[in-house]
């Protein structure tokens, strides 16, 4: 393991540290013995590996998921070792599991409202109260905007899928479509080419600017420009209805997607559109202070492996600026922002 995970003389000079308590606390402790440490706000891979290094660093974590993660409608994950191809259900119930054996609580609920000042955080929720916390991680991730196409919403995570890394070897040598008519998604075709030589890109009468037709020719990919009017199901995968009546069946239909941050309850706390532009480092530091951010909200792709690092690297922050609050002048401070890329 690398020492710079963790060693403080890879800090630098920090811009906003957390306000030092009244008393000096170890380990877990707080001058307010009703506060938890932590308030963690979604219980995703990002969630549940932040709750399991704060748990691990003896704070009392408090860990609260509404339990409508975006990648639920798929059903199973991949690309995490150990658990690829494993039920989402089932990965986030072993997870809790395990985190039993430390101070991390759990509350199935939707937060409603988060705020916070010098002194700590107060998050409610919809069914279980109000908690008060000295910091707050907020990896409740992001919403798939789908565009209003007939028959796509009951196909979504069964036979249209987004992300080719986590669902292109289930349907790989199989003839597949991209759907172009909203987001672009010239790139997502040439992509798709390394899991099969059958790939039609649907434009559904929309325009193509000439680099996304270059790019489209350049990998092999065809286009069909015809109106796309309903998505259907097909014993190959699915049926792509069109306007002048006919229907092709493919194995699958990969899109991009519109993504809307899920950052309403930290109204008006937060005045901004995303936690994104806010984040001040790769440890999901943001310029508000007490607030973190970690998994598809951050600085990250949106990918499970990867949003579990980042809910690992947001926990180690959290733990090492409560150290600092608690023991002034024990670490130096954390590393001046850095700006989104």
């Amino acid at each position: 393991m690398s020492t710079q995970a963790h060693d403080p003389r890879h800090q630098a000079t920090a811009p906003a540290p957390i306000p030092a308590p009244t008393t000096d606390a170890g380990p877990g402790t707080d001058p307010a013995p009703d506060r938890y440490d932590t308030v963690i706000v979604g219980g995703g891979p990002a969630g549940l590996n932040a709750a399991l290094y704060l748990g691990r660093s003896r704070r009392r974590v408090l860990l609260v998921d509404s339990g409508d993660a975006r990648n639920m409608a798929a059903g199973v994950m991949h690309n995490v070792l150990t658990n690829d191809g494993a039920a989402i259900t089932d990965f986030r119930a072993r997870a809790r599991a395990e985190l039993a054996s430390y101070d991390v609580s759990f509350r199935d609920d939707e937060v409603v409202s988060a705020t916070g000042d010098e002194h700590g955080v107060t998050v409610s929720t919809k069914e279980s109260g109000t908690f008060r916390a000295r910091t707050l991680l907020y990896a409740a991730g992001v919403r798939s905007l789908l565009p209003p196409l007939p028959g796509l919403a009951e196909l979504w995570g069964k036979s249209v899928f987004e992300c080719p890394y986590c669902h292109a070897w289930e349907v790989r040598e199989r003839t597949l479509a991209v759907y172009g008519g909203g987001e672009p998604s010239e790139c997502l075709a040439a992509t798709l080419t390394v899991w099969s030589e059958e790939i039609t890109y649907l434009s559904d009468r929309r325009d193509l600017p000439t680099d996304e037709q270059d790019r489209l020719t350049a990998a092999g990919v065809p286009v069909r420009p015809d109106r796309v009017t309903r998505l259907a199901p097909d014993p190959e995968g699915l049926r792509v209805e069109f306007e002048d009546g006919s229907s092709t069946p493919y194995g699958a239909l990969f899109l991009h997607l519109d993504m809307e941050p899920r950052v309403e309850p930290l109204r008006p706390w937060v005045d901004a559109p995303d936690l994104e532009s806010l984040q001040s480092d790769d440890r999901g530091r943001t310029r508000v202070p007490r607030l973190y951010v970690a998994g598809d909200l951050g600085r990250n792709m949106h990918q499970a492996a990867m949003a579990a690092a980042s809910g690992g690297l947001a926990a180690m922050a959290v733990n090492s600026d409560l150290i600092r609050e608690d023991r002034p002048g024990s670490l130096p401070a954390p590393p001046p922002p850095t700006p989104a890329p």
